[in-house]
């Protein structure tokens, strides 16, 4: 896991029950032992889970290391809401990953 402080840390885990799995009967320390684990079934559903249904995908997804990110992402596949999802998911692949993405919809247009 990324070096959070274990109270912004459990913060975080908090939001992300609440807005990727509020239709689950899941704790802290579930998704703690996930992120802790080599489950990468598990590890893959979080991830999904996060980049379909965070409001902040950003700061959930540094709970990850980068070599896990990159895994995730370089195996991950957009199964639905396409169009969204792919921006979200090129923005914050050259966030986490330091690489660059040309995203036509977020381009300044040109006058």
């Amino acid at each position: 896991m990324h070096c959070f402080v274990d109270a912004k840390r459990d913060e975080i885990l908090k939001k992300i029950i609440k807005e990727c799995y509020w239709d689950y009967d899941i704790d802290i320390r579930d998704l703690q032992n996930i992120l802790a684990s080599n489950n990468k079934r598990e590890i893959k559903k979080l991830f999904s889970k996060i980049l379909y249904n965070s409001k902040d995908k950003l700061l959930a997804l540094q709970l990850f290391s980068k070599q896990q990110l990159r895994e995730l992402f370089d195996d991950f596949k957009i199964t639905y809401n396409k169009k969204y999802i792919t921006k979200h998911f090129l923005v914050l692949r050259s966030l986490l990953l330091d690489e660059k993405h040309k995203i036509k919809s977020l381009e300044w247009k040109k006058i």
